[in-house]
């Protein structure tokens, strides 16, 4: 991982060490000047945290977790690294394209900043053949090189004199923009949003910059700056787009433009993406709160802020009830329509890692170690499976098994009903897994921090697979 990028999260977290297959944890110098006032930048993050401090940051860590999008009906999944986003057909190694572009300087300008241009010319120009002329050289406009000279000659000799400046001025600042946007992501940690016709990803940065991209070449449709940094990602819920920040706010943004369509203060950084689930919205933070918002407006229905520490991991909403686990290691059921809690279960160490809930029970990992089995009714535990290393990538189903990868990049099959491993598991990589698996019917992917993912298949016994390596 960036360990420059976490840094600067990491003042207010503190870092994490392993003491006895263990995270042990002792108050950080940061948090005690956060609480005399010296820290005003780490603000809730570092009162939620207060308890945790590190040898190494304990967040944001890892990449993306991989998403899989039908691109002209052959499947592609996305993998990111670092501040890079591949599109992978069938899960190979060869990119059909990668974002940030590799050559910027031949990538146009993004499709919301061309409707401008194009707007702006056909109101300075009025006769027909010129508009024609200035709208194709905006047409062939690329990040940089003679584009942009040719457009601006075409101005200076179709527009009127007194347009031409203004013209060509909004040039020189469309393109100035345009390029700054894609400097220095910094990394793409939330999960990548994809909307239901499968056209369009948004990925989110830890800049700020959130993009929307064309899923079938990665070109930028539209692009906005958040004002904060992003570490969750980005939930698609119909043409509204919905994510926190580092800034302490979560955002409904129109999907097809990025205009703000509502946005909500919370007391802590917001480090999950936010889950949807009827006509509520429910995001964590790490002033150890869950908040429950009208999807449409944002009001605020209830808000739960017993946890004992942050919460960095997504609520899961199953019938009437929402489950999220928190830094004070205990994993919370609450009422989705009143925000009361319902049970808590408490493990040894963190509940970073989403919860996954089937057939009434809680599969629930920690960075204990273990995977815990929990009645969603009663909260008791049905079973406890140790794994030996802390488990912060969220577990998914496939197979017929409970897929899970602990952060030594070990991955397990489990039998649901037992937490028993099935013949095979673990499968090491030796690689470090921090990002949530994907699963896309029996193929479960595997994104470490290297440059390189895995497709297991988990409808046979787990073996390790050969590793895909990502285009450098």
């Amino acid at each position: 991982m960036n360990r420059d990028v976490s840094r600067e999260t990491a003042v207010a977290v503190g870092r994490e060490h392993r003491a006895d297959g263990r995270v042990s944890r002792e108050t950080s110098s940061a948090v005690t000047r956060r609480r005399h006032g010296l820290l005003a930048a780490a603000a809730a993050a570092t009162i939620a945290l207060a308890a945790a401090a590190c040898a190494a940051p304990p967040g944001p860590q890892g990449w993306a977790p991989a998403r899989t999008v039908r691109v002209d009906s052959q499947q592609t999944v996305l993998v990111a690294y670092k501040a890079k986003l591949f599109a992978l057909p069938n899960a190979s190694s060869n990119a059909t394209w990668q974002f940030p572009p590799k050559d910027k300087s031949q990538s146009p300008p993004s499709d919301a900043a061309l409707d401008d241009l194009r707007q702006a010319a056909a109101s300075a120009v009025s006769d027909a053949d010129a508009i024609g002329r200035i709208e194709a050289r905006i047409n062939d406009l690329r990040l940089s090189g003679p584009s942009k000279d040719a457009l601006k000659s075409e101005i200076d000799a179709s527009a009127p004199a007194d347009r031409r400046g203004k013209l060509k001025s909004l040039v020189d600042d469309t393109l100035s923009k345009e390029n700054d946007a894609l400097k220095d992501l910094k990394a793409i940690y939330g999960d990548i949003g994809v909307a239901a016709d499968g056209q369009t990803a948004y990925v989110g940065t830890f800049r700020g910059i959130v993009f929307a991209l064309d899923t079938r070449d990665g070109h930028m449709r539209w692009w906005r700056d958040a004002g904060d940094g992003l570490i969750g990602g980005i939930a698609v819920d119909g043409s509204t787009l919905y994510f926190g920040t580092k800034g302490h706010d979560i955002f409904a943004w129109d999907a097809d433009t990025g205009e703000q369509r509502w946005r909500v203060g919370a007391d802590g950084e917001v480090w999950a993406t936010p889950t949807v689930a009827a006509d509520t919205v429910y995001a964590t933070s790490l002033d150890g709160s869950v908040h429950a918002l009208d999807k449409a407006t944002g009001a605020r229905r209830w808000r739960f802020s017993g946890a004992g520490s942050g919460i960095g991991s997504k609520a899961v909403v199953d019938g009437d009830a929402v489950y999220v686990g928190a830094f004070d290691n205990k994993l919370y059921a609450l009422s989705a329509d009143t925000g009361q809690m319902k049970w808590s279960f408490k493990a040894g160490n963190w509940f970073w890692a989403t919860p996954l809930v089937r057939d009434d029970v809680v599969y629930a990992a920690s960075l204990d170690g273990s995977v815990y089995a929990i009645d969603a009714g009663d909260g008791t535990q049905r079973w406890e499976r140790a794994l030996g290393s802390g488990v912060r990538s969220a577990p998914v189903f496939a197979g017929g098994g409970l897929m899970v990868a602990s952060r030594d990049g070990r991955v397990w099959k489990l039998d649901p009903g037992s937490g028993e491993p099935s013949p095979g598991s673990p499968a090491v990589t030796g690689e470090t897994v921090l990002a949530d698996l994907t699963a896309d019917g029996n193929e479960v992917y595997v994104v470490p921090e290297a440059r390189l993912f895995y497709v297991f298949d988990a409808s046979r016994e787990i073996t390790l697979p050969g590793s895909v390596p990502l285009p450098q």
